[in-house]
């Protein structure tokens, strides 16, 4: 797969997954459990970035790194402006990225 239409297919898993936790953390407000309803995506996610699973503690980093990411979406109204979601993508997109490249420079 091409580098740039790789990078809008992990975009595009993102804001649907930026999307399914606003509304689950909204269901959760309410009151509902919710928490059934999560889609997974970061595994998928982390795996087309080159993320790989072979260290835990690694592992468990990350998904803290992306779901710290994650809670700035509470507060978006994400009917109104797209733009914020786009760029929040595209910050935990570049945040992943970052952290692949320095763990491989570390592992050298």
């Amino acid at each position: 797969m091409k580098p740039n239409k790789n990078k809008k297919l992990i975009l595009s898993l993102i804001k649907d997954d930026l999307i399914n936790y606003h509304l689950i953390t909204g269901l959760e407000a309410l009151g509902f459990d919710a928490s059934h309803y999560t889609l997974f995506l970061s595994e998928t996610i982390f795996s087309l970035i080159g993320i790989n699973g072979d260290d835990d503690t690694e592992q468990e980093a990350l998904y803290k790194l992306y779901l710290g990411l994650f809670k700035k979406v509470e507060k978006f109204d994400l009917t109104e402006n797209s733009t914020q979601l786009e760029n929040l993508a595209l910050e935990v997109y570049t945040a992943l990225v970052v952290q692949r490249i320095t763990s491989k420079k570390v592992k050298i």
